[in-house]
């Protein structure tokens, strides 16, 4: 005999001795007398958990946190947590529901949101080809296994391997490819892993592409594999699961490693010969550059000299037009001078002779012999006219004849 105290918040059966049982809920105290006291666990869940419930009929229930529930075994057989699923941004989560009739209902969930599925859903699990950890360009089985689907573009490594050309030459091409998810109800109908399914759609078009190439013949057509004209295959197989390609990149390639010392041997000598042809092309170009400076500089040069014998040129004709100018202009003052002068004494000529011919009038008016004073007056003019010898036009004049004198 003994008593138990069950606290507040706590949970607890006490069983008799026919094997009855009674729930206990605190805040209590028990008295046990031929009883067996059992404590029962609490099981809590928080907001980003819930609780799976299994009943010992075989039921299942899902309740979702923040809740708490007591393990009773006289009612479960079974309690524990599971954490909620964080569907991320741009993810998607594809959820499965059996039906009571016996089928199976499929729903897909957008995120971002937190998921607690209930007891009859279960979520798709992808299970596809995925990077080898050692090597990303080898994909492996089931690499890549994840129960969200990301629903934004994606890209993977690949290298076709054992790819052969007509010639026999075994090389590994190695690509890299591009790839956007479309429509996601055709790709979980027509494909459970649609990496691998890209996969073998790229190899064949690329040893289809080979196969009909010389190795020589490959290395010059190598821009054809970043084409997606290329792999009709691939394009065709990605439709068909609700994939679309939206590019593929040539990585280069390896061949073995005699073949590929030999090919890098050749490349080396190549790039060799082209650099030292665009240094001797740069060299003449240096020259040529300096030739056509030098010509230019000696145009120039004789460009100057000309404009400099011009100038010199124009200056002496504009010099000898002035000078010519001033000439002419002083011979017209000279003229204009004379011209003046002449006006000027024939002015005052026609001065004296008014003065003359007034005095004279003056004379007249008082009866004075204007004769015998003209002929009192000196001679100032002498006019001679002479005939050649043996002349028989006249006379010589009279001794007492005045002379003529003509004032030239």
């Amino acid at each position: 005999m003994k008593f138990k105290t069950v606290r507040e918040g706590e949970q607890a059966l006490v069983y008799n001795h026919l094997g009855q049982s009674e729930l206990i809920v605190g805040p209590q105290r028990v008295f046990l007398y031929r009883k067996r006291f059992e404590q029962l666990v609490k099981f809590t869940a928080e907001p980003n958990e819930y609780l799976v419930l299994k009943t010992l009929d075989g039921t299942i229930k899902h309740k979702k946190g923040p809740c708490e529930v007591f393990s009773n075994p006289q009612v479960y057989e079974r309690v524990y947590k599971q954490k909620a699923t964080k569907v991320d941004s741009n993810h998607i989560v594809i959820v499965y529901k059996r039906q009571k009739e016996g089928g199976v209902d499929r729903r897909i969930i957008q995120g971002p949101c937190l998921f607690v599925p209930q007891a009859e859903e279960w979520l798709h699990e992808f299970k596809w080809h995925g990077s080898d950890p050692e090597n990303k360009a080898r994909l492996i089985a089931k690499g890549s296994v994840f129960s969200q689907l990301q629903n934004i573009p994606g890209h993977f490594y690949y290298d076709v391997r054992e790819v052969r050309t007509i010639d026999d030459t075994m090389i590994i091409v190695k690509l890299m490819l591009f790839y956007e998810l479309e429509d996601i109800i055709k790709m979980l109908e027509s494909s459970h892993d649609p990496i691998a399914d890209m996969m073998n759609a790229v190899c064949s078009d690329v040893i289809a592409f080979a196969g009909k190439l010389n190795f020589e013949q490959f290395v010059n057509q190598t821009a054809s594999l970043s084409d997606l004209k290329s792999y009709s295959q691939l394009l065709q197989r990605a439709e068909k699961i609700g994939f679309n390609i939206q590019k593929v990149v040539f990585r280069g390639y390896h061949s073995s490693d005699r073949l590929q010392e030999m090919q890098n041997n050749a490349i080396e000598s190549r790039t060799k010969l082209r650099l030292d042809g665009e240094i001797q092309q740069q060299e003449q170009l240096l020259i040529d550059f300096k030739l056509k400076k030098q010509q230019s500089r000696s145009h120039l040069k004789n460009e100057i000299d000309k404009m400099r014998q011009d100038h010199k040129h124009k200056l002496d004709a504009l010099k000898q037009s002035h000078e010519q100018k001033l000439r002419e202009l002083k011979t017209v003052q000279n003229i204009q001078l004379e011209s003046e002068n002449t006006r000027a004494k024939i002015e005052m000529k026609d001065l004296e002779d008014k003065q003359e011919i007034q005095y004279l009038s003056s004379l007249h008016s008082l009866n004075v012999n204007l004769t015998q004073i003209l002929s009192s007056q000196p001679i100032k003019e002498e006019i001679r006219i002479l005939h050649p010898p043996g002349s028989h036009l006249g006379k010589s004049p009279r001794k007492n004849s005045p002379p003529i004198v003509s004032d030239l």
